[in-house]
C-alpha cells in the first residue's frame, strides 16, 4: 500500500514537472508574439534593423575600402612634385682679392660652399600634375558615391524585407483563424454524417475546405518563416531578442 502511494506520488510530480514546464513555453510564446504585435504596429525596430545592416553589409566595406584607397592614391598624387626635389651643395677654392688703402691690393686664400633645394622634374611631369591629380580626385569621387549608393540601397532592401515581414505576419494570423474555424465546421460536419443528418458529398465540401485552409495556414508559415530567416541574415541580428529589447 505504501509502494502504491509513493507511486502515485511520484507519477503527480512528473505530470505537474511537465505541465509547468509546458505552460512556461506557452507563457514565453503569448509574450514573444503580444512584443512582435507592438513593434511591428509602432514599426520601431525598423531603423534598428537598418543601422545593424548597414554595418554588417560586407558590400558596403568593399566599397569604403575603395573609398579609401582613392583617398590614399590622391594624397600620393599630390606629393608626387616632392620627389623632384634635391639637395644641392658644392665647395670651391680660389684668391679673393681686396682693395685697402691708397689702392693697395691684398689677396687671400678662400674656401667656398654653396648649398641649397633644387626641383628636377620632366616637364610632362609638371604639366600633366593636375591632371593626374584631377583624376584621382574623380575616382574617390566614384568611390564615395558608389558607398553611398550601396547605403541606399541597403535601406531599400531593409525596409521591403520588413514590408514583408510585417505581411507575413498578418496572414499567417488569419490563416490560422481561418484553419481553426474550418476544423470546427469539419469535426461538427464528420458528426453530422456520422448520425445521418448530411450526405457525403455535404462531408466532402466541409473536408475540401478545411484541407485548403490546412494548406493555406502551412504555406503562410512557411513564408512568415521565410522573410523571418532573411531578415536575420540580411541585418545581422538575432530578431527574438531585438523584440524582446523593445519592450
Amino acid at each position: 500500500m505504501f509502494n502504491m502511494k509513493c507511486r502515485c506520488i511520484c507519477i503527480i510530480a512528473v505530470f505537474l514537472f511537465f505541465m509547468v514546464g509546458t505552460l512556461k513555453v506557452k507563457a514565453q510564446s503569448v509574450s514573444l508574439d503580444s512584443l512582435l504585435d507592438k513593434v511591428l504596429a509602432t514599426d520601431e525596430i525598423l531603423p534598428k534593423l537598418i543601422d545593424s545592416a548597414i554595418r554588417y553589409s560586407p558590400q558596403l566595406r568593399l566599397y569604403q575600402n575603395k573609398v579609401e584607397y582613392s583617398n590614399a592614391t590622391l594624397k600620393t598624387s599630390k606629393n608626387l612634385i616632392f620627389n623632384g626635389l634635391q639637395l644641392l651643395s658644392s665647395y670651391s677654392y680660389g684668391t679673393n682679392i681686396s682693395a685697402l688703402n691708397a689702392g693697395d691690393l691684398t689677396t687671400q686664400q678662400t674656401s667656398f660652399y654653396n648649398v641649397g633645394v633644387g626641383l628636377r622634374l620632366p616637364v610632362s611631369d609638371i604639366l600633366n600634375r593636375k591632371n593626374i591629380i584631377s583624376a584621382t580626385q574623380s575616382q574617390l569621387n566614384m568611390a564615395t558615391a558608389e558607398k553611398d549608393n550601396t547605403i541606399f540601397l541597403i535601406r531599400q532592401d531593409v525596409i521591403r524585407l520588413y514590408q514583408q515581414f510585417k505581411l507575413s505576419h498578418r496572414l499567417i494570423a488569419a490563416a490560422s483563424q481561418n484553419k481553426q474555424i474550418s476544423e470546427i465546421n469539419y469535426n461538427i460536419a464528420e458528426k453530422q454524417f456520422l448520425q445521418g443528418q448530411i450526405t457525403v458529398e455535404q462531408l466532402a465540401k466541409v473536408s475540401e475546405v478545411y484541407t485548403k485552409s490546412i494548406v493555406e495556414f502551412e504555406t503562410s508559415t512557411n513564408s512568415f518563416q521565410t522573410v523571418y530567416m532573411q531578415l536575420e541574415a540580411y541585418a545581422g541580428v538575432n530578431l527574438s531578442n531585438l523584440i524582446t529589447k523593445g519592450k
